[in-house]
């Protein structure tokens, strides 16, 4: 396969372009992430305002440990980012929150990732970025398998039908 034409190349290309954009024009706050994951966090905070979230979800969407969860959000924590409340029900179980700051930044945030997503699909149609998004989607899913094939405990299951069951 030639070397423009690996699909792997071109992902990380693409990666790496947007993540130069993304540090070249983001807005910039006092009070904002200091990594790509802390980053993801508060979009999925954001996203989730409406409804209780807590460290296992976040560990799962973002796939990583739970030590590395209970560092990242004590260091979100201590920057003013997040807050924690314990529940009356279980005070092991703790809901992470925005701050009202990282609210309101993030809101911007969010504004700038729309106009990144409008130029990136620039010249397609509705239909051209619907097919793009589930062959994403579809390439996401396939690493994940061949992941899981390459772990000690293989788990490979059928492809989702819909978006909520790929998590996506």
């Amino acid at each position: 396969m030639e070397e423009e034409k690996r699909i792997s190349f071109i992902l990380r290309v693409l990666h790496n372009q947007i993540r130069d954009i993304i540090h070249k024009n983001a807005p910039r706050f006092d009070k904002g992430p200091k990594s790509q994951l802390q980053g993801g966090i508060l979009g999925y905070l954001f996203d989730h305002r409406d409804q209780p979230v807590y460290q296992k979800a976040l560990e799962k969407e973002f796939r990583i440990s739970r030590a590395t969860a209970t560092n990242t959000l004590q260091v979100m924590e201590r920057h003013g980012l997040v807050v924690r409340q314990a529940m009356d029900k279980d005070a092991r179980l703790k809901r992470i929150q925005l701050t009202d700051e990282a609210y309101a930044n993030h809101k911007e945030i969010e504004k700038h990732m729309r106009m990144l997503d409008r130029r990136m699909l620039k010249g397609m149609s509705e239909e051209e970025a619907a097919e793009l998004h589930r062959l994403l989607k579809l390439v996401l899913w396939n690493l994940e398998q061949y992941a899981a094939e390459l772990s000690e405990n293989p788990v490979v299951t059928e492809f989702p039908d819909d978006e909520e069951k790929l998590g996506i």
